[in-house]
């Protein structure tokens, strides 16, 4: 098995060519030319710097987002219009001061207090347990961000990709019962 990381569009593309076999993606979208099937809901957490004024709060209502500096996903990436949609269901208007095409990029900016973000909490794990990210439970609701696990349509999958898929679905478990 290899693992490469890629944009959401490149693993689409590379998975409908049959470049890849399997594609994990967030906010899978539907084609008639894929399987996919759902993977998991991931929470969507507000981060911030320690430095933050949030980040003495245990858990954050969603408009205290109001007109707060902002790093965001660039548009395009699927997890923008995901978050954009929580936001605009809120009506909720942020600043946003800083757009990056991966979550690592977007970490390192809140790590230096450019800013607030959402983003998933599995996506966090090392800057919580590092004390450089705080994270924080949204108040209104639990928000989470799907993921799914694409398929070209009629590819049959070896023992090695199906055996990744049961890895994965393993971990995953392992995890929420941490």
């Amino acid at each position: 098995v290899h693992i490469e990381y890629f944009s959401a569009s490149r693993i689409y593309e590379l998975v409908l060519s049959g470049d890849v076999d399997i594609g994990l993606v967030a906010v899978p979208k539907r084609d008639k030319r894929l399987d996919v099937y759902d993977f998991e809901d991931e929470p969507l957490v507000l981060v911030c710097s320690p430095k933050h004024p949030l980040s003495y709060e245990s858990q954050v209502d969603i408009h205290k987002l109001q007109f707060e500096r902002f790093i965001a996903f660039e548009k395009g990436v699927p997890t923008r219009a995901w978050i954009d949609n929580i936001l605009e269901r809120y009506n909720i208007v942020v600043r946003p001061v800083m757009e990056f095409d991966n979550i690592e990029t977007v970490k390192r900016a809140v790590e230096i207090n450019s800013g607030v973000s959402i983003l998933p909490q599995t996506a966090i794990l090392q800057e919580l347990s590092g004390g450089t990210i705080k994270a924080m439970a949204f108040s209104n609701e639990k928000f989470v961000r799907p993921t799914g696990i694409i398929v070209r349509k009629g590819k049959i999958i070896g023992q090695a990709g199906r055996y990744f898929i049961e890895l994965l679905r393993k971990k995953l478990q392992s995890m929420k019962d941490d």
